[in-house]
């Protein structure tokens, strides 16, 4: 794989496995649901696999599919004692920790994420990966025209990125735009909400995954709500913002509701981090969960943020937020790359709510396709902090 024209991390394939990492063990820099699905594709081809790293405190000496999980610290304990080791990142946001390896002169980094998009296409996740034909032509004549809405560079350069993905299949056309910057909490959301405090809807917060970023982002968060569709996955959030230390002052209230453009039930098709609300009962598992609207809820309380990453449901539930956004201008990130056409009617939609009231942004976050937000980061007038 390349970056800015340079060979900076040794592949994996499935086909031709290299001899060193048949030879000798591995560590997978990311403990997550990437990691679940390339540690069953190692293990398939008898790759023998020492221990997880993860950079989430919650996960920190528990074990991840009989591993166990170490801190960043903790490897960096293991690496003084080795003469050599291998690093697999199995962490989609692969940038950031690559920087961090980068420290090890006796480290090799490896990358596996052609052969993990195989899986996930063998999977038929909810990620829409492939556009052509009349959709294709639909794609760039509307992220064309949204582009002099952006406001930067990098943000235009996205849709160009995932424009050529869609005629090449070539994954580093997405590694070109991937930034390193935390999702949700890019700079410029930062700089928003610096030095105030402000309510988060976390719509799709899975197992509580957003704490950390929540954490390092230094930003004064008052109260967190998190919803959560799928009830085993609500249960882990349950569990672990029970035993999570969280920031002082900041509370956080979970509920097991799935957000949609009105109040009803709906089958959920439980897929771990791809747990998704469908409306096919005949894709259901038997499980059932209700459906609420961010305008019903927060109908008497004020939202500063919304975070919306919730498996291609994200234009039902915006649907269901449209008096919110009108009164209170929340910030927005929202995800777009579940669906071909999200990519542009997301960023029209709130542009009819709330006409040019917001700055808009795109950031490619993983190093795979998938995890693009756009931001719609509200502007800013003199004296508009003090009113707030």
């Amino acid at each position: 794989m390349l970056c800015n024209g340079k060979d900076y991390m040794k592949k994996i394939d499935k086909n031709n496995i290299p001899k060193e990492i048949i030879n000798d063990s591995i560590y997978l820099y990311g403990a997550g649901y990437t990691a679940k699905i390339c540690i069953k594709a190692l293990e398939s081809e008898s790759v023998k696999i020492e221990s997880l790293i993860d950079d989430d405190l919650m996960k920190h000496g528990t074990k991840e599919l009989s591993y166990d999980v170490l801190s960043y610290n903790e490897f960096a304990e293991i690496c003084k004692s080795k003469k050599s080791i291998n690093v697999v990142l199995t962490s989609i946001y692969g940038k950031t920790i690559y920087d961090k390896l980068m420290v090890f002169s006796n480290v090799t980094i490896w990358e596996m994420y052609d052969w993990y998009m195989d899986v996930l296409d063998q999977q038929e996740l909810v990620v829409e990966k492939h556009c052509e034909g009349e959709r294709l032509v639909r794609y760039k004549r509307n992220t064309d025209a949204l582009k002099k809405y952006l406001s930067d560079d990098l943000s235009k350069s996205v849709y160009d990125a995932v424009y050529q993905y869609y005629i090449t299949n070539d994954i580093n056309e997405i590694v070109k735009v991937c930034t390193t910057e935390e999702s949700y909490f890019i700079k410029e959301v930062k700089e928003y909400f610096q030095g105030r405090k402000f309510t988060l809807v976390d719509a799709g917060a899975y197992t509580g995954e957003l704490l950390r970023a929540i954490i390092e982002s230094g930003l004064w968060v008052s109260k967190w709500y998190c919803f959560e569709a799928e009830k085993n996955n609500y249960e882990k959030l349950l569990n672990n913002i029970e035993k999570s230390v969280l920031p002082e002052g900041m509370k956080c209230l979970c509920e097991n509701y799935g957000l949609w453009s009105e109040q009803k039930e709906l089958p959920v098709m439980g897929q771990g981090a791809s747990s998704k609300v469908v409306e096919d009962a005949e894709l259901c598992t038997g499980e059932v969960c209700k459906m609420e609207t961010i305008d019903t809820y927060f109908q008497n309380i004020k939202v500063d943020m919304i975070k919306m990453d919730i498996e291609g449901a994200e234009m039902r539930a915006l649907g269901g937020a449209v008096n919110t956004i009108k009164r209170d201008m929340p910030l927005l990130a929202i995800s777009i790359y579940h669906c071909v056409e999200d990519y542009y009617r997301i960023m029209q939609f709130i542009m009819k709510i709330q006409g040019r009231g917001y700055k808009y942004y795109i950031r490619q976050h993983a190093m795979i396709y998938g995890e693009t937000i756009l931001y719609a980061i509200p502007r800013i007038v003199e004296n508009e902090y003090n009113n707030k």
